[in-house]
């Protein structure tokens, strides 16, 4: 429906009753129809809007009903504004065309009440119905206070009938406004919340006509009455035209967010307490304005005590919530330990990490299933807890991979860790019904000055690995000799071939631990010889004695080298002694010192000369390092 189209149609009607109501302030007294008649047609053709609103296609069958209700009660109220009019020009005081009046007005009036009662409201909670009751109470006990002020109080000595009639009218009034206020504040989805707009001001004029008519007591003043249901009637066409245009579908486009509270009970306190005061000033009786003022304020005081609780309600939920968003960031799942997010933030402060990988943990999931796997994980959580002090973290990183910081470094018993975590962790596990034997892979650092938090957490992995290669159930500590234990097979063949390529027979190149016994050393080191058409014999492998233990493995691969011709020496530099234990008890074919520091000193001198001969008698050769480097490169 066009707006121009309603235009079209109300402005004619209310070019009648603007001329009248200025014939009437000139002293006009007849022609009382041209009052009356212009607001019943007004009512009439709003209740036809109504009923085209109810046939809006894809209407709610609450909202259709909603709309025929009304619309019988505008064409109800229509022919009662003529004996009214008549009433309030001293005409017709009492009579049948009044008591059939006030009755047609009593039944629309209820007529209404029972459709805005009966449609859906979104309010849900008992809390929000709280809050919906204080503040539709607010807006009530104000609408009272304005009635009793307008329109009961001056009609206080009138005859008993007029008194009772317009106090059960101002009664549904009331509860009229109460649910009007109600649905406005909680919201509906069966009616367009303009629309509902449009009828709250049609609420809203005609109280402020029923405040208006004491002081239009004057026959000259009646068109002013006229005017209020003329402009009543509009507000009802408007508000069956709104609904028309929504169609019933949902908008394309989404709709403006609703504010989380409401200002009608601040304006309807306002409005009461600007009417208390003008009371006061006009020195009328204040002592009913005064109570409804004081209610009202109550009322407000009480629904902002209750938001206040609401709110603080709110943000310990949110407190709760982010802690649980924070619980659920930094811990695993499973076991409740931290995961990798939080350890790597404790890692940038610790003193020494300690990595525990479990063994052989996929048989345990592949043979018995998950569920048996995850009862052991959240052991194996449980006892790592216990074998660490209260101030040491221990997370989960991933899959069977723990870690535990220790923030004060080797201090106070670092090296009894990794023990009391391989002890606790020795006794069976029981879990769904199996026992388990656990055993697991330690590595342990400890921060050097000036390292990185990724240089603590790369040295225990390397330390970690370490000690899986010695066996499982065995825990290793980093020491930098251990650093080639993560080469791979490719960059150490590439290694190799650089050093050979670069170096002139004969020469000798410096080798750690963790290469030599690599899988395949020896093999590859021939290898890449013949590669590069050289012979073993032009070659000596120096190893440095700090990074020799004493295990089954060293051995075996250094007789497969002496084997295939290539030279072997133990360089003892940096040691400050010879281990002579190490010369006798591995193939080595030379030994290589570091010159004397006291030159002058004769035990110093003795000691190299016996050095020599043990050498000699040994038939391993013996060197001592000259200026810079002995050794053209080293691996």
């Amino acid at each position: 429906m066009k707006t121009s189209r309603l235009l079209a149609v109300y402005a004619p009607l209310f070019a009648v009753a603007v001329g009248w109501g200025l014939f009437r302030l000139a002293g006009f007294e007849g022609g009382l129809v041209l009052g009356w008649l212009p607001g019943a047609i007004g009512l009439a053709i709003g209740g036809m809007y109504l009923l085209a609103a109810a046939r809006t296609p894809g209407l709610e069958p609450a909202g259709r009903r909603f709309w025929r209700h009304l619309a019988v009660a505008a064409l109800l109220i229509a022919p009662s504004t003529g004996p009214f009019t008549e009433a309030s020009l001293g005409g017709r005081k009492t009579g049948p065309l009044l008591f059939a009046a006030v009755g047609l007005l009593g039944v629309a009036l209820l007529l209404v009440l029972w459709a805005l009662l009966r449609l859906p409201t979104r309010v849900r909670g008992r809390g929000d119905w709280l809050r919906l009751g204080l503040d539709a109470a607010t807006v009530l006990v104000c609408s009272a206070t304005f009635l009793w002020q307008f329109v009961l109080r001056p009609i206080a000595g009138a005859p008993l009938p007029r008194v009772l009639a317009l106090l059960v009218l101002s009664v549904l009034c009331l509860l009229a406004v109460l649910a009007v206020v109600k649905l406005i504040l909680a919201g509906v989805a069966a009616v367009d919340r303009r629309a509902l707009r449009a009828l709250a001001l049609v609420v809203l004029i005609g109280s402020v006509g029923s405040a208006l008519v004491p002081l239009l007591d004057g026959p000259r003043l009646a068109g002013v009455s006229d005017l209020v249901t003329m402009c009543e009637a509009l507000m009802v066409a408007v508000a069956g035209v709104l609904q028309a245009r929504r169609a019933g579908a949902a908008p394309a486009t989404p709709l403006r967010r609703r504010r989380p509270y409401s200002v009608l009970p601040y304006l309807a306190v306002a409005a009461v307490n600007l009417l208390l005061v003008a009371v006061t000033v006009a020195g009328g009786g204040t002592l009913p304005v005064l109570f409804g003022a004081v209610v009202a304020t109550a009322a407000v005081v009480a629904r902002q005590l209750l938001a206040f609780a609401d709110n603080d309600g709110l943000l310990r939920s949110l407190r709760e919530h982010q802690w649980l968003l924070r619980e659920q960031a930094t811990h695993d799942a499973l076991t409740g330990l931290p995961n990798r997010a939080l350890f790597n933030e404790h890692l940038e402060h610790a003193g020494a990490a300690v990595l525990v990988d479990l063994d052989d943990f996929k048989a345990v999931n592949d043979t018995l299933g998950h569920p048996v796997g995850d009862g052991l994980l959240v052991e194996v959580g449980r006892r790592l807890r216990a074998a660490v002090r209260p101030t040491d973290l221990v997370a989960r990183l991933g899959g069977d991979e723990f870690a535990v910081l220790v923030p004060d470094g080797p201090a106070d018993g670092l090296e009894g860790i990794p023990a009391r975590i391989l002890a606790e962790l020795e006794r069976p596990v029981h879990t769904h019904g199996h026992v388990l034997t656990v055993t697991a892979s330690v590595g342990v650092a400890v921060r050097a000055e000036g390292e990185g938090a990724q240089d603590l957490l790369r040295h225990a992995d390397i330390a970690m690995y370490a000690a899986k290669r010695r066996g499982k159930g065995t825990h290793a500590r980093y020491t930098p000799d251990l650093s080639g234990l993560l080469m791979t097979p490719e960059s150490r063949l590439a290694d190799l071939r650089r050093a050979i390529a670069e170096a002139r027979p004969p020469f000798t190149l410096e080798v750690g631990r963790a290469a030599l016994v690599s899988p395949g050393f020896a093999a590859e080191l021939t290898g890449l010889l013949a590669e590069a058409g050289l012979t073993p014999d032009g070659l000596t492998l120096a190893l440095p004695a700090a990074q020799l233990a004493d295990d089954g493995v060293l051995p075996r691969v250094m007789r497969e080298l002496r084997a295939a011709g290539v030279g072997l020496a133990l360089d003892n530099t940096g040691t400050g002694t010879v281990r002579l234990d190490l010369l006798s008890a591995l193939p080595f074919s030379a030994v290589i010192v570091d010159p004397p520091t006291g030159v002058d000193d004769h035990r110093s001198r003795a000691f190299a000369e016996a050095v020599a001969r043990f050498a000699r008698d040994a038939g391993v050769e013996y060197r001592v390092r000259s200026e810079g480097s002995l050794l053209e490169s080293a691996l």
